[in-house]
């Protein structure tokens, strides 16, 4: 068995799993706000699973982990995580290793997220494609001529810290205008508070007088129908498509895949995106892009990170 761990902004999500990708068991649980916190959330969610499965975390074979930010994989260092501040050239791999006594390898979220799309998602049918995660940030990675494009040090395509506004919003990242201060989750929540300030005509402000305000519930309201919620949406997709075409004139890319919690919102998502690269990205690079969403969002990415487990430990 091996396990995948995706750490997250807001959540870390864990799977066990066979080399050949059946899922036995997962989970999930809050991202503390402290190193310590997430080295103990991780052992946590390991011992849950392996007792479930009436095994114990050291039979485990080796153990993948997708964190966000820029990473060092060969060192299993978190160089830097705009979205996890507790981190700054943090030896995740060796901390972990020290307390299982299992291999630990190391890989940034959203690269593991795409390569777990293209172990058992979307990703089989291409050979040139790029995918992003919509979460707490935007994280993205390619795949170029059915090869995982991991960059020098093994962080790329950090597509979220892509300027799109030079004026624009202060990043946790340092820059200014970055596509995941309009396009992420988090922004998604941000603009709707703004949106509903004095306002009264929206479902969403009776269900924040019982609950904080999440990206999940601006969808659920979108679907009943509230016009604001879908307005924030949709501006949010406006801005991603900007991103988008970005990456269509850099990648020429067979499809778009959208990954995240976010992506369950897709079919609002990509009109907006798909016209907006229409104006916006060049002809011959924009023609016959398909855009979909993960099968399964709340899965892939740990299953990537298992699947960098299983291929590191057999070199």
């Amino acid at each position: 068995m091996y396990a995948g761990i995706d750490i997250g902004g807001t959540f870390i999500k864990a799977v066990i799993t066979n080399s050949e990708g059946k899922m036995f068991a997962n989970g999930k649980t809050r991202t503390p706000e402290t190193s310590d916190g997430i080295n103990d959330a991780v052992i946590g969610l390991l011992k849950g699973l392996t007792e479930r499965l009436d095994s114990r975390v050291s039979a485990l074979r080796a153990i993948g982990i997708g964190a966000a930010g820029a990473i060092d994989g060969k060192k299993g260092v978190i160089i830097t995580s705009p979205n996890i501040q507790a981190w700054h050239n943090y030896p995740l791999a060796r901390i972990i290793e020290k307390k299982t006594g299992v291999r630990v390898f190391l890989e940034n979220d959203a690269t593991a997220a795409i390569i777990g799309e293209w172990w058992i998602g979307h990703g089989k049918k291409f050979r040139n494609w790029v995918m992003l995660t919509l979460g707490t940030g935007i994280g993205g990675g390619a795949i170029i001529d059915n090869r995982v494009y991991k960059g020098q040090s093994g962080s790329s395509v950090e597509v979220g810290h892509l300027t799109i506004d030079y004026r624009g919003k202060k990043c946790r990242c340092g820059n200014t205008g970055c596509l995941e201060q309009y396009a992420s989750a988090t922004a998604l929540v941000d603009l709707t508070k703004s949106m509903l300030r004095g306002k009264n005509n929206s479902s969403l402000m009776a269900r924040i007088k019982e609950e904080p305000l999440t990206a999940r519930m601006i969808y659920e309201e979108t679907v009943k129908g509230d016009a604001l919620a879908r307005k924030a949406l949709e501006e949010i997709s406006f801005y991603l498509g900007i991103g988008i075409a970005g990456l269509v004139n850099i990648f020429n890319p067979e499809a778009v895949v959208i990954g995240g919690g976010l992506s369950k919102a897709h079919r609002f998502i990509f009109p907006i995106v798909k016209k907006v690269v229409e104006e916006r990205a060049l002809p011959g690079l924009k023609d016959n892009v398909k855009y979909l969403a993960t099968k399964n969002e709340d899965k892939t990415p740990a299953m990537g990170a298992a699947k960098v487990g299983i291929d590191s430990s057999e070199l």
